[in-house]
């Protein structure tokens, strides 16, 4: 059973999944714009930036742009979740510095927030509104659940956050080295591990492997550099890639058009694609 409702604008995307169908597998990903989630029933395993959460019925994620992450659905009980996307765009100058905080630089949870479902209720609302009543109801129905979102975070004795492991010491490196020459060959001389070894710990900690992570990681800023009008080329260097050949196949892989292809900048259809 697959159930969903959906629709999606030039700055939001919204979903409403319904589905019982165990997946063991982490689809990972990440992406440029926000996202909440919000998980109403089931049995899921996040992982994010390298570390595990199980949110509980209630539970409400918020996840920064460029955060590397995905689930696993761990049986066929039903699993009924709620997620939007919005880009930055959305808000304006000082809507960003008040309502952004709760989204850090990576990932928050807050949980056991059943009274915020109403407000993603009054989003879903609006695929059924014309276009222009619809932006005007979806920024503004958005701009109340992130104020509500705050509201709780403010309150909130702090976020909470899953395991920190031997793994997160290599992923803030790569974070902080993405514009260098990184190999899993220097990242294990640099953390005085065998290769197989940091291999194996990175794996387990992020559900994919070193050079995936990498190239999500610097196809988010390429991306970005993009969308603000950076040409393809100085994009990729930015980004970190080496040469701008293998940035070129790179993207072309991920979202089967060339980098000047401006159709490619727009937000990522939800559980349609295995890369974004």
């Amino acid at each position: 059973m697959y159930q969903e409702v959906s629709f999606k604008t030039e700055q939001v995307i919204y979903a409403h999944t319904r589905s019982d169908e165990a997946d063991m597998e982490y689809k990972m990903h990440c992406h440029n714009s926000y996202e909440i989630y919000y998980m109403i029933t089931g049995n899921v395993e996040y992982l994010l930036e390298g570390r595990s959460y199980c949110p509980r019925p209630g539970s409400l994620l918020v996840i920064a742009p460029g955060c590397f992450h995905g689930l696993r659905v761990l049986d066929g009980n039903e699993y009924d979740r709620i997620r939007v996307h919005f880009t930055e765009d959305l808000l304006n100058g000082k809507e960003r510095e008040l309502l952004l905080k709760p989204f850090g630089t990576g990932w928050g949870c807050l949980e056991e927030q059943f009274p915020i479902e109403w407000y993603f209720h009054a989003i879903e609302e609006c695929g059924t509104y014309g276009k222009e009543l619809q932006n005007i109801a979806i920024r503004t129905r958005i701009l109340s659940l992130l104020a509500g979102i705050s509201a709780i975070y403010v309150r909130s004795a702090g976020r909470v956050h899953g395991a920190e492991g031997q793994a997160q010491e290599i992923i803030r490196y790569i974070n902080s080295h993405l514009r260098d020459t990184l190999t899993v060959e220097g990242l294990a001389e640099q953390f005085f591990m065998s290769r197989n070894h940091l291999t194996s710990i990175f794996r387990q900690a992020t559900g994919t492997t070193v050079a995936r992570y990498i190239i999500y990681k610097r196809m988010t800023i390429a991306r970005k550099e993009l969308a603000m009008g950076t040409p393809a080329a100085e994009a990729a260097s930015r980004a970190g890639f080496g040469d701008y050949s293998s940035f070129f196949r790179a993207y072309r892989k991920m979202f089967g058009c060339a980098p000047t292809d401006k159709t490619a900048m727009e937000l990522p259809d939800m559980d349609k694609s295995g890369d974004f």
